[in-house]
Order: C-alpha cells, then sequence, then structure tokens
C-alpha cells in the first residue's frame, strides 16, 4: 500500500509540474466555467422565489462542463507525446495510476470551483455558501463521484479516434444519478430547508462515491491492459 501510494504521488506531481509549465488546462478551464455561468445570467432571471433551484443547476452544469473538459486531458498528455503504452508498460501499480488521475483532475475541478464560486456569488447575488461547511461537503462528495467516473471514462477513451465526443456520450448517462442528487442537495442548502431535506441526499452521494471508487479500480486495470 505505501509504495502504491508513493507511486500514485510520483505520477502526480509530473502532472501538476506539467501543467504548473503551461498553465493552459486551468486558465482555458476556468474561461470555459466563467462563460457558462456569465451566458445563464443573461438568460435567467433569478429572484428569491427560484433562486435555490436556478442557482444549483447553472453551479453544477458550469462544474459538468468545466470538469468533462479537463478529464479530456487526463490521459491527452501521455498520448500526445507517445507516452502512454510506456505509462502502461512501467512497473508501476495500476492502482498508483488510476489514484495520480483521479487527484490531478480532483484538484483542478477543486481551485476552477474555488473561483467560480466567489463570481457566480458576485454576479447572481445569491450566497450559495451561507452553509459553508454543509455546501463544501456536498461540493466534495459530487466532485469526487464526478472524478473517480470521469476518470475511468477518460481511460477507455482515450485510444478512440473520436474521445472528444464519446467522453461526454459515455460519461453523461452514468454520472446523471449523482449530479441529480448533487444539484438537489445544493438546491435545499440554498433555500434554507430542513436538514432531513438534504442529508439524505448527502447520503446518497456518499453511496455513489464508494460505488464508482470500487468499481474503477476494479476495471481501471482491464482498461490499462488495452491502450
Amino acid at each position: 500500500m505505501k509504495n502504491t501510494l508513493l507511486s500514485a504521488r510520483a505520477v502526480l506531481m509530473k502532472d501538476l509540474r506539467t501543467e504548473w509549465r503551461t498553465r493552459e488546462f486551468l486558465g482555458h478551464t476556468f474561461m470555459f466555467a466563467l462563460l457558462v455561468i456569465v451566458i445563464f445570467n443573461f438568460a435567467f432571471k433569478i429572484n428569491p422565489q427560484n433562486a435555490p433551484g436556478f442557482a444549483s443547476g447553472i453551479l453544477w452544469i458550469s462544474f459538468l462542463f468545466a470538469g468533462t473538459l479537463g478529464l479530456g486531458r487526463s490521459f491527452l498528455v501521455e498520448k500526445e507525446n507517445d507516452c502512454i503504452q510506456g505509462l502502461a508498460l512501467s512497473p508501476v501499480d495500476r492502482t498508483a495510476i488510476f489514484l495520480a488521475k483521479f487527484a490531478g483532475n480532483l484538484i483542478f475541478l477543486l481551485i476552477i470551483q474555488v473561483i467560480v464560486v466567489p463570481a457566480f456569488i458576485v454576479l447572481y447575488n445569491v450566497n450559495v455558501m451561507e452553509n459553508f461547511f454543509m455546501q463544501c461537503l456536498v461540493f466534495l462528495l459530487g466532485d469526487v463521484g464526478f472524478m473517480t467516473l470521469g476518470t475511468l471514462i477518460a481511460a477507455m477513451s482515450v485510444n478512440l479516434k473520436a474521445r472528444e465526443i464519446l467522453l461526454p456520450v459515455l460519461l453523461l448517462p452514468l454520472l446523471t444519478p449523482l449530479l441529480i442528487f448533487a444539484a438537489s442537495a445544493t438546491a435545499s442548502l440554498v433555500g434554507g430547508d430542513d436538514p432531513s431535506a438534504y442529508l439524505g441526499r448527502i447520503r446518497l452521494l456518499a453511496a455513489f462515491d464508494v460505488i464508482f471508487f470500487v468499481v474503477s479500480l476494479l476495471v481501471f486495470e482491464y482498461i490499462m491492459d488495452e491502450l
């Protein structure tokens, strides 16, 4: 287990250093997510009555678009530089590769959220972080499930010619239940609902995370054999 974590850390640091040198991904993804919430700001008129539903929906749509855009780069760096075979044939545990890619995707999405959420609050004048700790928990649980499943699908589609199209086509149907519960929990928190209205959804999000994580770890090894 220790060797797996050390290997995962090495792969993760490699990915973070690569992104730090180029700074392309975070800049482009942030602008894309910001553009989404700006467009919705013109499309919808938010008032105190519809704020919970619209705010949660717009936020999670922006997270979904930005996260999916980022997932496409998970294995693309190795693919473009003909390193994908080297990664697959390396003596590193396949679990470590998955953990590193998952952690990198999760970190990038969290950074985007830290920037996008304050911008959303300013643009829409809706304090979605009033119940700060519970909302952070919802975001984190939603992100973990999203990035777990997304990392697996990104690995499956990296060798496909139409991977930019197939990634969201494969990912979104599987991700829909998690997104529904995440947006619903966010709406309940924004609307100030009774705790029972969102605690059940938070438990379901945690259950989805565990299921996605276990299944991804079991399947990822076989996917790497096909790369």
